[in-house]
């Protein structure tokens, strides 16, 4: 366990995922580019957008029970050859029904991919070291945001929608190749082949009894309330805010879209340390990023005028942080759940990222539209992706963030009760932090 081979295994596992993160983010960097292409208006495009995201979060229950059932490498590798296919259809789309049934299958393929490598974790790794890697595999995840905003964006507008895409699916059956090779559940003589594991009551048991557990469903209220943001900006509606309604050139809004991804990089190691550090006190952690994300986003959308680009590149920083707050939530799930259940409650966890970004979607992309025909009937001339429409767009996902902070406290609070049913005492922070200094002589 921990071995060299350990690592490499759980590399090509995350290189899969990069790849995954990497099919499913350049729709949000070629956001006008389809606009364009498919010459739809916001709301269209916010489906093209969303119906990839619905997909992927009705999966998640599926792709849970066929990962308990076959293991990661078989979800891995089914995953991967989807995506493939999917991408090479949206290249090929020369109108939006084929696009969206490209988006459908990416959807379904991505589903399989991030649970099925925090799987893959477990029948690797012992120890410590389980706790961070979540945050690892969730930062090298973020290679692949980074690549759609970069050399993505290069690509599409050297070469052209088609070949950019044809390329995407290139990269995709090239990993799908490595992740056949290399790629197994455990190593010999380690954890059971998941497909093993008896489970004679079955998948609907097994999946009620990973649901019962109030740390399953603290983690999908954790992944709800700090995902959405972060997805909406960086999948679909970043890219036209900053350079539509902001006035940002591409180049630069790639920049700041960037941000988003290499502060999650720095950020999601120091959250999974802390996460193993202070296992107690994880919940404490969400709900401060959670606070700090809804204060942030009120005060960007109620500055006069455009806001500041200083209040620009904190708000990007601030959603970067965000992602690796919302992979707490998986943690959660892997130390309230047996192992033969957490491919299931993985699936539960990571459904409320998703359905929350499914909603915040197409909610953006009707706003704009709405108010687009109200400012023109009243004889304005403004474009469909002015700021001001932005501004009342993007509040929609106060209803979200505030949604999350309450079910996260309600949560917490049934969690910490089953805690000390088995013993465990957990002190509210301030009563931790006073106690400790007593014990240092303050």
């Amino acid at each position: 366990m921990n071995s060299a081979r350990s690592w490499l295994v759980w590399g090509v596992g995350a290189i899969a995922y990069m790849m995954a993160i990497l099919h499913r983010s350049s729709l949000g960097v070629a956001g006008p580019a389809a606009a364009e292409r498919f010459e739809v208006a916001a709301t269209l495009l916010a489906t093209l957008g969303a119906v990839q995201v619905g997909v992927y979060a009705a999966m998640q229950v599926p792709v849970g029970v066929l990962l308990d059932r076959f293991g990661p490498r078989v979800l891995i590798a089914s995953g991967a050859a989807i995506m493939v296919g999917g991408q090479a259809m949206v290249a090929l789309a020369e109108d939006l029904p084929l696009a969206i049934a490209g988006r459908v299958l990416l959807g379904i393929g991505d589903a399989a991919t991030f649970i099925s490598v925090i799987r893959l974790q477990s029948g690797w790794f012992r120890g410590p070291i389980v706790a961070q890697m979540s945050q690892w595999t969730a930062t090298t995840g973020q290679v692949g945001q980074l690549m759609s905003a970069i050399p993505f964006v290069w690509l599409l507008n050297e070469i052209g929608w088609r070949l950019s895409f044809v390329t995407l699916a290139v990269a995709g059956a090239v990993i799908l190749v490595l992740v056949l090779l290399v790629v197994f559940d455990a190593p010999r003589g380690g954890a059971p082949a998941t497909g093993s594991i008896d489970v004679p009551e079955g998948w609907w048991p097994r999946l009620q009894a990973a649901f019962r557990q109030p740390g399953t469903r603290l983690g999908f209220w954790t992944h709800f309330s700090l995902l959405a943001s972060t997805n909406v900006f960086l999948l679909l509606w970043g890219f036209p805010m900053l350079v539509d309604g902001l006035g940002y050139s591409q180049p630069d809004a790639a920049r700041l879209m960037t941000v988003v991804v290499v502060t999650g990089m720095v950020v999601g190691p120091i959250v999974g340390i802390a996460t193993a550090r202070f296992p107690l006190r994880r919940s404490t952690l969400v709900l401060c990023i959670v606070g700090i994300v809804a204060l942030t986003w009120a005060v960007v959308l109620v500055w006069p005028g455009h806001p500041p680009t200083w209040l620009v590149v904190v708000l990007v920083v601030v959603l970067g942080i965000a992602g690796p707050g919302s992979t707490v939530g998986f943690d959660f799930a892997r130390t309230f759940n047996p192992l033969r259940v957490l491919g299931s409650a993985n699936g539960v966890v990571n459904i409320g990222g998703f359905l929350a970004s499914f909603a915040i979607m197409p909610a953006v992309g009707i706003i704009l539209d709405v108010v687009h025909s109200v400012r023109t009937a009243a004889g304005e001339q403004v474009g469909l992706y002015d700021w001001d429409a932005f501004r009342i767009a993007l509040s929609s996902q106060f209803v979200v963030l505030a949604l999350g902070f309450a079910m996260v406290v309600r949560m917490r609070r049934i969690t910490r009760s089953r805690l000390r049913e088995e013993g465990i005492e957990v002190a509210p922070v301030w009563q931790a932090i006073a106690r400790r200094m007593r014990r240092r002589g303050h």
